[in-house]
C-alpha cells in the first residue's frame, strides 16, 4: 500500500501482543476481583438483618412507630434494621425485622416516696389535685402502661405519641422514660401548664 514494513509492524501490533501490558492487565483484573472480594466479606448483603429477633407481619393500620411501640423498642432501632425510613411504606403481608425487646426495669417505689416527688415538682396550690389525678390514674404505680393499646404510661399516664414533639425537651426521647416517676411528674406539670389547666385528665 505504499507504507514502509516497519510503519505497517508497529500499525499492526495490539496491547494483546505486548507482554508486559498483558500482564500488567491481568494483575490490575486480579487486584479488583481481590477488592470486591474484601468488600463482600466485610458487608456481607442483608447485613442489617442478621441481628433480626422476631419477624412481625404488618397489620392493616400499622405503622412503623406502632410497630416499634408495641413490640418494647425503639423507632430508630426498627427503621435501622429493615434499611428504612420514616417516610418508607408498609403494606399489610410485608415482613418487618424486629430487634430483641428492651428490657425495662424500674426501681421500687413506695407510695410514700410518689407522694413526695409529686410534692416537690408541683406547686404548693395544684399538688394535692395532682396527688389525686395520679392516684385516680395509676394508683400511684409508675409503672403502668394503659391497656389495651398501650398509649398511655406511668403516674399520670401519659399518652406519649401525642405529646413526643415537645417531651424532648425535658429528656424524654422514648415512651419508656415515662415509666421514671420524676420524669413523668415533670411532664405531667408541663402538660398542665401547656394547656391552662387540668383538662387532659378531665
Amino acid at each position: 500500500m505504499g507504507r514502509p514494513a516497519k510503519a505497517l509492524s508497529g500499525f499492526n501490533r495490539t496491547v494483546g501482543s505486548n507482554p508486559t501490558l498483558s500482564a500488567m492487565r491481568v494483575r490490575a483484573l486480579g487486584l479488583r476481583f481481590a477488592l470486591v472480594a474484601v468488600c463482600l466479606a466485610a458487608f456481607p448483603v442483608g447485613s442489617a438483618r442478621a441481628e433480626c429477633a422476631v419477624n412481625y407481619t404488618v397489620r392493616r393500620g400499622d405503622s412503623w412507630w406502632s410497630i416499634a411501640e408495641a413490640n418494647g423498642t425503639s423507632l430508630k432501632s426498627v427503621l435501622t434494621l429493615n434499611r428504612a425510613k420514616m417516610s418508607t411504606l408498609i403494606r399489610p403481608g410485608e415482613v418487618v425485622c424486629l430487634p430483641a425487646r428492651e428490657s425495662i426495669t424500674t426501681p421500687t417505689y413506695t407510695q410514700r416516696e410518689i407522694v413526695e416527688i409529686i410534692r416537690e415538682i408541683w406547686p404548693d396550690e395544684l399538688e394535692d389535685r395532682a396527688i389525686a389525678i395520679a392516684k385516680r390514674e395509676s394508683k400511684l404505680q409508675p409503672n403502668v402502661i394503659g391497656i389495651p393499646n398501650k398509649c398511655c404510661y406511668g403516674l399520670f399516664q401519659i399518652y406519649y405519641r401525642w405529646h413526643k414533639q415537645w417531651l424532648p425537651k425535658i429528656g424524654v426521647v422514648k415512651a419508656s422514660q415515662l415509666l421514671d416517676p420524676r420524669l413523668n411528674t415533670k411532664a405531667a406539670y408541663q402538660i398542665y401548664l401547656r394547656n391552662n389547666g387540668w383538662g387532659p385528665w378531665e
